[in-house]
């Protein structure tokens, strides 16, 4: 079965570079550049087709890891009409940033399908849950205690920080919610017991069906890390406004917060659980005109998430293992879609935003840095070598494929 989610995963790479080089084609197009073929793939031709009237060639070949669009002139010398090095820098410019802008641009579309599909960050309330915060207890809780039990059960969750959530566990399975329970827990080679006492807590403000979109007046936003369950952690004080839509009508509600009431000790200090307010809730799936008001600045916000992925890379916030190639990339995706296809909505925006924005980086035998050789010839009035230009695209391609290479045997070997 996985093997399928793998092919899906190698369409959606292909789809994605196909959109790339399908937008310097329709640009080169419109701007009458000379263009000899436009290929799906690289390596043996399996299929192809010239036109009569333009002598384009149009293949899919063997290996579908990638795709180019070849024009005419692209490496210099030739005189044909059309030919790339002959046409004017802007003109070039304009060429070499579509294939970038193309997927930019699949990815506001593909934004706006997952909004409507499945929707993301924005909660809607389907429960209301009981919290049960501990009011009283015995024991100061060290954070290498493990809890083993629970009224005799066994809990998944051993940290004394996951308590509650353990209780409740216990509550739900048990159908009943009660005031104390026995508690046995392990601590420096000895189990112990203990009695805790807890007091259920709800919120009887909120309603099923209730969207947020707001927590103290700051917008739901994963993509400038205030997420639904950030913002709830961060709020200080009792209580924190929501603003909701109910009904279809915006409100702001007051809603009470829980810290748990299990305090735990650790050489810095002490730590509480973070803040909750007691609700599960599912992914709000937004109205065609809710995605399309959203989908430009949700799709500039992972724009803005890789750029800031980038920067801790390279700052060393982030090591080898968020990195990878094309086969970490089409394993990734087949890994997460498999777990949950809902993941591969998220995936297709992330992807192809990702891929556009990597191509105007001003790396050699990238779009980006071809655009800063037409751009510097445009200001002199004369091109660059064009021997010294295309030995620094070879050198760059050569150079990118080798740490592409390593990021996917990194991944395969160590990871």
């Amino acid at each position: 079965m996985y093997i399928l989610y793998l092919l899906l995963a190698l369409l959606i790479l292909l789809v994605m570079v196909t959109i790339h080089e399908f937008g310097h084609y329709t640009a080169g197009k419109l701007l009458h550049f000379k263009i000899n073929e436009f290929s799906i793939g690289f390596g043996k031709s399996l299929y192809s087709h010239t036109s009569k009237k333009t002598g384009e060639v149009f293949s899919v070949r063997l290996i579908p890891l990638g795709g180019y669009c070849a024009f005419e002139g692209e490496e210099g010398g030739s005189e044909v009409k059309g030919a790339f090095n002959k046409m004017a820098p802007w003109k070039r410019l304009i060429v070499l940033f579509c294939g970038p802008f193309f997927n930019i641009l699949s990815a506001v579309i593909f934004s706006i399908i997952l909004l409507c599909a499945t929707g993301y960050d924005i909660p809607e309330v389907y429960q209301i849950d009981s919290i049960p915060v501990v009011i009283s207890t015995t024991v100061d809780w060290k954070t290498t205690d493990k809890i083993v039990d629970i009224n005799g059960v066994a809990v998944e969750e051993t940290s004394p920080t996951a308590l509650s959530y353990s209780i409740k566990m216990y509550a739900l399975d048990q159908g009943a919610e009660e005031n104390s329970y026995v508690v046995k827990y392990y601590r420096n080679g000895i189990y112990l017991t203990t009695t805790v006492d807890v007091e259920f807590r709800t919120n009887t403000t909120l309603q099923a069906k209730d969207v947020v979109w707001k927590v103290n007046g700051t917008n739901i936003d994963f993509t400038r890390n205030n997420t639904f369950t950030s913002l709830i952690k961060s709020a200080e004080g009792d209580t924190a406004t929501l603003t909701v839509k109910r009904d279809g009508i915006y409100q702001d509600i007051s809603v009470n917060l829980f810290d748990y009431g299990v305090k735990v000790s650790n050489d810095a200090g002490e730590e509480y659980i973070s803040k909750v307010i007691g609700v599960s809730s599912v992914a709000y799936k937004f109205n065609l005109w809710e995605s399309l008001a959203r989908c430009i600045p949700f799709t500039f916000g992972l724009g803005y998430k890789v750029l800031e992925s980038l920067w801790l890379l390279i700052s060393g916030g982030l090591g080898l293992e968020a990195v990878g190639g094309p086969i970490t990339t089409i394993t990734t995706i087949a890994t997460y879609t498999q777990s949950n296809f809902a993941s591969f909505f998220i995936l297709l925006p992330l992807i192809a935003v990702n891929l556009g924005i990597f191509n105007l980086l001003p790396i050699p035998a990238l779009d980006g840095s071809k655009m800063v050789f037409t751009t510097i010839e445009w200001i002199r009035g004369k091109p660059i070598n064009p021997k010294v230009e295309n030995a620094i695209h070879n050198i760059g391609f050569i150079i990118l494929m080798g740490l592409v290479i390593l990021a996917d045997l990194y991944h395969l070997i160590f990871l």
